[in-house]
């Protein structure tokens, strides 16, 4: 008699055949990491405040996305692109996001959304541009190919080595992956790890990446006294042949002060 059987078999996605390829193009690509500790105690009492006060609930993901829209704008290397021998400086800086939507059969799946110049954007229409896309109903299909299954449909007919090099031409062409995927990419691990420290290293597929990982609270000494501070675990991934060092630690600092203070907290509707 045959033992039982105690596993079954299903049928890999198109969608997680695309990811695949593309997580194996990115990790290839030229990299360096900066992991800080981000106090962000001011903004995360400002932003409580305002759920109590307001009862308006401001997502950490758009104001992290806020404030790294103006750093970028700022620090303009980093919303530049290589292509061959020249660099392409955009003016636009459209941060991509990831936030979990759900399918017509009720799964919950990552979909990558483009906030478009979200320097000149506030913290508000951010968050409002978020939700409406979180309380949206997708076909499960409809995750990476936005409604082109035909050509979705025919990927996974390819070779894995003509795949790949598909997603190649697409990461390495600075407007086509604007268009598709912003030029500058947070993730948001935070509200999964709720109460204790750690990072998030995703692969890098654009000259800046930006992961928020775990809130840890930390005893620190400020003027001779004890205090408890929440820190932010954040990552930064850069593009080495283009960001140099000080310019990299300047963007860094810039963006640790803006996610540490209630600047564009104060007024949600601040640009």
């Amino acid at each position: 008699m045959p033992k039982e059987k105690k596993y079954h078999k299903r049928k890999i996605s198109a969608n997680r055949m695309i990811l695949a390829d593309y997580n194996a193009v990115a990790s290839s690509m030229p990299k360096v990491y900066g992991l800080i500790e981000v106090d962000i105690t001011d903004s995360l009492a400002k932003i409580e405040e305002i759920k109590e006060k307001q009862n308006y609930k401001v997502s950490m993901t758009a104001f992290t996305a806020k404030c790294l829209g103006i750093t970028c704008q700022v620090n303009r290397p980093l919303n530049t692109f290589r292509k061959g021998r020249k660099l392409i400086v955009f003016d636009e800086v459209d941060v991509s996001v990831i936030i979990e939507i759900t399918t017509k059969t009720g799964k919950k799946v990552p979909y990558n959304y483009v906030i478009r110049n979200a320097d000149k954007k506030s913290v508000r229409t951010i968050t409002d541009e978020i939700r409406s896309y979180q309380d949206k109903v997708i076909a499960e299909r409809e995750q990476l190919s936005r409604g082109q299954t035909k050509y979705t449909s025919l990927y996974t007919l390819l070779p894995r080595f003509f795949r790949k090099w598909v997603i190649r031409k697409m990461i390495t062409n600075p407007y086509r992956l604007k268009k598709l995927a912003g030029t500058v990419g947070l993730t948001s691990m935070g509200m999964f790890i709720r109460g204790q420290g750690g990072w998030l290293i995703p692969f890098r597929d654009k000259t800046l990446n930006v992961s928020t990982g775990g809130i840890k609270n930390h005893l620190v000494l400020l003027d001779g006294k004890v205090e408890e501070r929440q820190l932010l675990c954040t990552a930064f991934m850069v593009n080495h042949d283009i960001i140099d060092g000080a310019p990299g630690a300047r963007f860094i600092s810039h963006v640790s002060e803006l996610l540490g203070a209630t600047t564009y907290l104060d007024d949600l509707d601040k640009i």
